[in-house]
C-alpha cells in the first residue's frame, strides 16, 4: 500500500504538472478538495498535504473561506527559497527524526526582531526551542518566534507547540489562519554559545551552520522568526544558481560534417 507521502507527492506532481502545462493558467481557482480527491482517487487528506506542499514552494495560495488559487507568475523556486521542515532535512539524509528539549514562553521580543515581525513595543511573542535529532543524535537547535497575538485571536493554546508531531507550517494555516508562502533566510558558518553548545551536546564554540529567516504570507505579513543551528560536520546544503544567460557569439569554425 502507497503510504500517506508518497500518495501526497503524486497528487502534487499531478497538480504541479497541471499548472505547467496550462490545465491551471495563472490566478485560476483550482478544483475544490473534495472534487480533486474524487478525480485523483486519493483522500481528501492527502490532497490537503500535497496543496500545502505546493503553497510552501510559492505555485499556489489558499485563501480561507475561498479556496485555492494558482499563484501569478507562478513557476518553481530555487533551494534557497524552498522552506522545509527539520523533520524533512533529517529523512533527506536517510536518518530517524526525534525532538527533544521543547520548551515554550512568552516574553518580550529583541528590537531587532520585533522590527523584523512588525511589532509594536506592548507585543510579546511566543518563544519556541527544541532540538531535533537524528538517530538519536542531536544535530539540529532551532528557535522560534512567533507573535503571541495570533494565538490569541485564533483562540489557540500554545502549549501546542509542545507536540513532537507538530508542523509549524501546518499550525499557522489550518490554526492560526496565516499560510506561509515566503521566507526571508541568510545562513552563516558561526561558533555555538553556551545555549546551543548544551542543546547540541558539543563544546562551547565548536562550529555550527546557524540559518535565520523571517516567513511571510503571500500577502507580506511577517508572521514566524527563526534561528536553526546546525552541526556543521552532519549537514551540507547546496544552491540551484542559473543565468547569466548572456547571448551567444556564433562560432566562426566550420561546422562538423557527418561522416567526416
Amino acid at each position: 500500500m502507497i503510504g500517506q507521502t508518497k500518495l501526497a507527492s503524486r497528487v502534487r506532481e499531478e497538480v504541479r504538472d497541471r499548472i505547467r502545462d496550462g490545465r491551471f493558467a495563472d490566478g485560476v481557482q483550482l478544483p475544490p478538495e473534495v472534487d480533486l480527491a474524487v478525480s485523483l482517487g486519493v483522500s481528501r487528506t492527502t490532497v490537503r498535504d500535497a496543496l500545502l506542499q505546493l503553497e510552501q514552494e510559492g505555485l499556489v495560495i489558499r485563501r480561507h473561506g475561498h479556496g485555492t488559487f494558482v499563484r501569478s507568475s507562478a513557476r518553481l523556486r530555487g533551494s534557497l527559497n524552498a522552506n522545509l521542515s527539520a523533520t524533512e532535512v533529517i529523512r533527506s539524509h536517510g536518518m530517524e527524526p526525534g525532538t527533544s528539549h521543547a520548551r515554550i514562553d512568552r516574553r518580550t521580543p529583541p528590537p531587532a526582531v520585533a522590527e523584523q515581525l512588525r511589532l509594536g513595543r506592548a507585543d510579546m511573542v511566543i518563544h519556541l526551542e527544541r532540538v531535533r535529532t537524528a538517530d538519536g543524535r542531536p544535530v539540529i537547535f532551532t528557535i522560534d518566534m512567533m507573535p503571541a497575538r495570533l494565538f490569541a485571536q485564533a483562540a489557540v493554546d500554545p502549549e501546542i507547540l509542545l507536540d513532537p508531531a507538530l508542523s509549524l507550517y501546518r499550525l499557522y494555516a489550518e490554526r492560526l489562519g496565516r499560510s506561509i508562502t515566503d521566507g526571508q533566510a541568510a545562513i552563516r558558518l558561526t561558533r555555538a554559545d553556551e545555549l546551543a553548545a548544551e542543546r547540541l551536546a558539543m563544546p562551547i564554540g565548536s562550529p555550527i551552520l546557524q540559518l535565520e529567516q523571517v516567513d511571510a504570507t503571500a500577502e507580506g505579513e511577517p508572521v514566524l522568526y527563526s534561528v536553526e543551528s546546525y552541526v556543521a560536520d552532519t549537514f551540507e546544503f547546496s544552491v540551484h544558481r542559473r543565468g547569466p544567460a548572456l547571448d551567444a557569439v556564433p562560432s566562426r569554425a566550420s561546422p562538423i560534417r557527418s561522416g567526416a
